[in-house]
């Protein structure tokens, strides 16, 4: 009896409990910088609609300070399901749950012009409208790029719909760290986000304190950093 209560006790200190964990709602804010100089922020929304039984993450990116000058604002919606059992082939098997694919909307005002794309999911497949007239089709994405990036720490080698475009995405454990954001010393997992075929290329810090809130990303063209995105406020 002791053995076995000794060898349940080894292998919860080693499974990754607080891994994978449904969404918590909340609102934070990034600031975008380069070389110290900050020229955007975005704000980011994830919220649950219990009627429509599905998640949503928002987000709307703009420029600041002098970059502000030149208008360049873009907004983008993502809705996912995240149930503890699965119901269908398209959900994508986490640790303790199932996500599953629902619905992304990209917008982007630049100096005036306006570039669009609205997804769905219909008879299985994703598909995809661009600035309201060019309609694509895709049979093998699992998500779109936002909802991957918020849950990248527990992906691996994964079909993305990427603003209309089918492409494959990989996700792989780099390390974990400590470092300092706006909650202080925050244990986090680092995970590298590489897109095939592709010269881009990011790492992102997930909190492990946090319900695996992405805290920091780096976005990279080939080995030249383009922008770095650190927390800059949070609420949940």
């Amino acid at each position: 009896m002791y053995i076995i209560v000794k060898y349940i006790i080894i292998f919860l200190c080693m499974s990754p409990i607080l891994s994978y964990s449904e969404p918590d709602q909340y609102k934070a804010v990034y600031s975008f910088s380069l070389k110290g100089i900050e020229f955007a922020n975005s704000e980011h929304n994830l919220t649950y609609d219990k009627n429509r039984d599905e998640w949503c993450i928002n987000t709307i990116s703009y420029t600041v300070n002098i970059f502000s000058l030149k208008e360049d604002t873009r907004t983008e919606n993502s809705c996912f399901t995240f149930h503890k059992t699965n119901n269908t082939d398209l959900n994508i098997p986490l640790l303790n749950g199932y996500l599953g694919f629902k619905s992304y909307h990209f917008e982007r005002i630049r100096s005036g012009e306006i570039r669009s794309v609205v997804s769905k999911v219909i008879d299985s497949k994703v598909v995809s409208t661009l600035n309201e007239k060019d309609v694509r089709y895709d049979d093998n994405s699992k998500l779109d790029r936002l909802t991957a990036q918020l849950f990248g720490y527990a992906l691996g080698e994964i079909n993305i719909n990427d603003k209309g475009r089918e492409r494959k995405y990989t996700f792989r454990h780099i390390r974990d760290d400590k470092i300092k954001t706006i909650f202080g010393d925050t244990n986090v997992k680092i995970i590298k986000k590489d897109i095939v075929n592709n010269k881009r290329s990011s790492l992102i810090w997930y909190s492990l304190d946090n319900n695996y809130l992405p805290v920091m990303i780096e976005q990279y063209r080939l080995d030249k950093l383009m922008f770095r995105a650190k927390l800059k406020s949070f609420e949940d």
